[in-house]
């Protein structure tokens, strides 16, 4: 059976590229002493040097998407921070529908307005700090396939020591993506446009999941300062370590052969919200501030307003009481002093009934306060389960888009190889 070997100079394409153009396979340096009639080099599985880097896709979505979080962040909280100052310009009567208000105000706004100022601060830090990283690897991350080595070589033909390549052979890269071969120059490049047509779609998909995704911390006050700083932190250390563990990695090595299905790892979501939780509430607590410090906090003003507004009440009965002795006293015949007396107690009484009626308002806001603080904390959770299914959602979608990827790919593969004139008996 005739087998299609590789010589140097055939087009490669990635399926993680951006690079409209298909590169070239070669070898980094050896001699060749295995050439076709052309006089190139036949390459063996060792020959990984490709002629210029896919800009591969994964980098930009995790840059990108850090940077549309921040965009979504700060549009929430100043979408939020209106919406709150309208509704308490409303309410502004008090009672306990105010309370409520000014404790969802208390529990989200400083977040959301601080996150907001955090955020130009942590926008300059990952800007340059993405700038560079990206920057580099669009350039190098590509250099990692000089380590690797083709998947599926042939046996039964061994040159200088190492099995030679074939059109059936393929490189899996360290970012997800399947590193192939393409002999027919038309093929490689419709392919080459195809992969990086849809691949800056996905891109786009990346980008829009994390705007929305950050709206929704900004406006649910989920992106306090704290958690906006410690994702800053690790988004950075991890995007420096590499990406196989981020989530906008994409094993697609496995969908040769399968046709897989995907999968949305909620529990590693639910752990790793629930660990950043922690951990920023734990850095909150030493600071003296966190959901349990201002919950006991805005408990206390409650009692204590509580306590006020029964001595007000009780200040207020025991004035009218005495206000209402005095005037069942009053005749025509009452001398202006014992008049004046009854007028300076009715006075009084109302005094301490406006002073009552002030205390009572002061307790349903505190009771409100305390009310709208568990919300708001409540708003904050809801917002990370609502953040899990956009998520969800456009990763799914990005799956998906990537699925028809390779399969597009395998199907130009099977043209290509029915086309190729390159071929040897494989003796």
């Amino acid at each position: 059976m005739s087998k299609q070997y590789i010589k140097m100079g055939t087009n490669v394409v990635c399926t993680n590229m951006t690079f409209p153009s298909p590169l070239r396979i070669g070898t980094a340096s050896r001699i060749c002493t295995a050439l076709t009639k052309e006089d190139k080099p036949v390459l063996r599985i060792v020959d990984t040097k490709i002629s210029n880097c896919f800009e591969c896709r994964v980098p930009q979505m995790k840059w990108e998407g850090v940077r549309a979080s921040i965009l979504g962040i700060i549009a929430g909280a100043l979408i939020v921070a209106g919406a709150i100052a309208l509704i308490a310009a409303t309410v502004a009567t008090g009672g306990l529908a105010a309370g409520i208000v000014a404790g969802i105000g208390a529990a989200i706004l400083p977040e959301s307005l601080a996150a907001l100022t955090v955020s130009v601060y942590i926008a300059d830090a990952i800007l340059i700090g993405s700038k560079l990283k990206l920057g580099y690897d669009l350039k190098h991350l590509c250099d990692a396939s000089l380590e690797a080595t083709w998947d599926m070589g042939l046996p039964s033909t061994i040159i200088e020591g190492e099995q030679a390549i074939l059109d059936r052979s393929f490189i899996p890269c360290p970012q997800g993506g399947i590193i192939t071969l393409i002999i027919d120059d038309g093929l490689a490049e419709h392919a080459a446009c195809m992969i990086a047509d849809r691949n800056s779609e996905i891109i786009n998909k990346e980008w829009w999941g994390q705007f929305y995704q950050g709206m929704i911390s900004g406006a649910t006050g989920a992106a306090t300062p704290t958690a906006m700083a410690v994702s800053a932190f690790f988004t950075l250390i991890d995007g420096f370590k590499g990406y196989a563990e981020d989530d906008v990695y994409i094993d697609q090595s496995e969908m040769l052969d399968q046709d897989k299905e995907f999968q949305y790892d909620y529990s590693g979501k639910v752990k790793e919200e629930g660990s950043n939780t922690a951990m920023e509430e734990g850095i909150d607590y030493k600071k003296g501030e966190g959901t349990y410090k201002d919950a006991k906090k805005h408990m206390g003003a409650y009692k204590e307003s509580k306590q006020k507004e029964t001595k007000a009440i009780e200040k207020h009965q025991k004035a009218e009481g005495k206000a209402a002795r005095r005037e069942q006293k009053i005749s025509n015949s009452s001398s202006d002093k014992m008049k004046g007396r009854a007028k300076g107690a009715r006075q009084k009484a109302n005094h301490q009934e406006n002073l009552a009626k002030q205390a009572t308002q002061e307790a349903q806001k505190a009771k409100g306060k305390f009310i709208g603080g568990l919300i708001g904390f409540g708003m904050g959770i809801a917002g990370s389960a609502v953040n899990m299914l956009i998520d969800k959602g456009y990763k799914e979608e990005e799956f998906k888009m990537t699925r028809d990827i390779v399969s597009e790919i395998k199907r130009i593969n099977t043209i290509d190889k029915n086309n190729s004139k390159i071929v040897s008996d494989g003796k």
